[in-house]
């Protein structure tokens, strides 16, 4: 069992002594087919790595219905969410033939995060990439549908004005997670961040666009969506506190979604360079970023697979009524 690590392609950069502190963590499971890994709304207990077999996923959707997610093959994770945030599992786990692999529990995982050891550091960036290219995946799975929900429809932005924003540090620390950064931590944070006030309604950012910057919330409200002809079909809605083009600045592809304020917003706009660096060495701004950067994600995630979920029920409802 030993050398299933070897096998996991998401962590294919780590160096050898970063896997050798992820596998003196982990322990073997073994699941029969047809049996439950674990079940949507059960505690997260951890992340699964497949040695061999096969498992599925599958999420509830309205109605009570399910849909396919997607399968995991050997050499790949599940259940990436336990080390990311503190939420339920989000949708139920089966395996589709006899599966063994390594389990490698939360709790001890995030100790190692906390110490920054490079296998904990180098895997969670690995995981961030994986969510990122999920919920792109999603996103496009939606974006292909024909339907739209119409209670999600907006009018589609227009261009507005963007007035440059002294960033203070008690503005810094009014957001929850930045609360206890010091000031050169948050002297850091004006340094390397564009504030700016921003009108609602002012597009920010076109689906397909580069994605060599991201935008924080600080105050208002950033909307992301799909443009359906006149209309914008809404996905999510970014508060103070989160990103708007989180996935594009995780994965390196181009934004999956346009964007625009929902609500006079003062927003920070961060160089993918600069994110990069928070990525590679945290340090106590980095650290603090990236604890809701990797929220986020989770929540992005979520937000996806339920908008999907609500579309594929609608699909399903006007395919039996015709």
């Amino acid at each position: 069992m030993d050398d299933v690590l070897e096998r996991v392609t998401l962590l294919a950069d780590l160096p050898p002594e970063a896997r050798d502190e992820l596998r003196g963590i982990a322990r073997p499971f073994a699941v029969d087919r047809g049996a439950l890994l674990f079940r949507q709304g059960d505690p997260p207990g951890g992340l699964y790595v497949l040695g061999d077999g096969l498992l599925e996923i599958a999420s509830r959707m309205p109605g009570d219905d399910t849909s396919m997610v997607s399968r995991i093959a050997p050499g790949e994770v599940v259940g990436e969410f336990a080390l990311l945030d503190n939420g339920l599992r989000s949708a139920n786990v089966r395996a589709v033939e006899d599966s063994t692999g390594l389990f490698v529990p939360a709790r001890a995982f995030l100790a190692l995060l906390g110490d920054a050891r490079p296998g904990a550091v180098g895997a969670i960036d690995a995981l961030r990439g994986l969510v990122a290219r999920r919920t792109r995946a999603t996103l496009e799975r939606i974006v292909a549908g024909e339907l739209a929900e119409p209670s999600e429809l907006r009018a589609v932005p227009a261009a507005g004005r963007a007035e440059p924003v002294d960033l203070t540090y008690d503005m810094i620390r009014s957001l929850g997670r930045f609360a206890r950064l010091d000031d050169a931590a948050c002297a850091a944070l004006c340094a390397c961040a564009e504030a700016s006030q921003v009108e609602r309604g002012t597009a920010l950012f076109a689906a397909g666009s580069s994605s060599d910057s991201a935008l924080f919330v600080m105050r208002g409200a950033v909307r992301g969506g799909i443009v359906r002809g006149t209309r914008v079909e809404q996905i999510a809605i970014h508060g103070p506190g989160e990103w708007a083009g989180l996935v594009a600045m995780i994965d390196g592809g181009v934004q999956p979604l346009a964007a625009s304020t929902a609500e006079t917003s003062v927003l920070l706009k961060v160089s993918s360079d600069i994110f990069a660096g928070w990525r590679r060495a945290p340090d106590r701004l980095g650290q603090a970023v990236l604890n809701g950067v990797d929220r986020q994600l989770v929540k992005d995630q979520r937000r996806a697979n339920r908008h999907l979920g609500r579309a594929i029920a609608l699909d399903r409802f006007n395919a039996g009524a015709a």
